[in-house]
């Protein structure tokens, strides 16, 4: 199939032309807490073993459920009290939610996307180029003290929002049911990716890893890995890159994530 073709078949999988399941719906009662997904957060950014933890800066982790309803906001710092409007990189708070906002809302349970597979659609000449998701809930709100939180403001709340910028992962059951997402954010985008890929895989021992998923647009179509084949205009002059896939990525200067941790072996083209 080639890349207009299969782009066309993906937009088609994503607004729903094939049926979805009949199973219940997921919601936050139903996921890992705030501490749990902490904790394994942390875990991840800390392991020294397989560095992901990207140039240092505090990351934000933002998980929904499969309405959209965040369940939690964490960031990697240690303890709830480090929190205050002094910590770099507060934008990073509302571009976790977005992202998984974003690869939650366009994810079912036939197809698994996440937001480094829409990078390249939305970009000018692409078919979702100029495409946004509303935002419902002002995530600014409340006191700062609380963000990162389990009173974070913005838990309960469908937030909304949309970001194709890497580092947003659909959450899928042993049933390879759809139950909701998780986006990070704060490191350079190729670690996001890679720590969420990484996340997945711990998160409830394993609960809701790559395994699970029922599909995707890399590795043979199994899977949501990050496909690094998007070049930017060789020409110079401004207008659109090129991704043989139709899904690519920017290749990554900083922690590009391989087979094992959400890189893709092979773009579909």
């Amino acid at each position: 199939m080639n890349k207009i073709g299969m782009q066309s078949a993906l937009i088609a999988v994503v607004f729903g032309v094939f049926s979805g399941s009949s199973l219940a719906y997921t919601s936050c009662k139903d996921l890992p807490k705030a501490a749990a997904l902490k904790k394994v957060f942390i875990d991840v950014i800390n392991d020294k073993s397989s560095p992901s933890g990207g140039d240092g800066h505090p990351a934000w982790m933002t998980l929904v459920d499969a309405s959209g309803t965040v369940c939690a906001v964490v960031t990697s710092l240690e303890g709830d009290s480090d929190v205050t409007t002094n910590m770099s990189g507060l934008g990073h708070r509302l571009g976790s939610a977005y992202k998984a906002n974003t690869s939650n809302t366009y994810s079912h349970d036939k197809i698994a996307l996440s937001t480094a597979n829409l990078y390249t659609l939305v970009l000018p000449g692409g078919p979702m180029a100029g495409h946004t998701l509303p935002t419902f809930f002002d995530p600014n709100t409340g006191n700062p003290e609380t963000w990162g939180t389990p009173k974070d403001p913005m838990v309960g709340k469908r937030v909304g929002g949309f970001m194709a910028l890497a580092g947003g992962l659909p959450l899928f059951d042993k049933d390879r049911h759809k139950v909701g997402a998780i986006g990070v954010s704060g490191n350079p985008y190729c670690t996001a990716h890679t720590v969420a890929w990484k996340v997945r895989e711990k998160l409830g021992n394993g609960a809701y890893g790559v395994a699970n998923l029922p599909g995707g647009i890399a590795n043979g179509f199994t899977n949501d890995a990050m496909i690094q084949d998007y070049t930017p205009d060789p020409t110079g002059s401004g207008g659109p890159g090129k991704s043989a896939s139709g899904f690519g990525y920017p290749t990554c200067s900083w922690n590009p994530p391989d087979a094992t941790d959400g890189g893709s072996i092979e773009g579909n083209q």
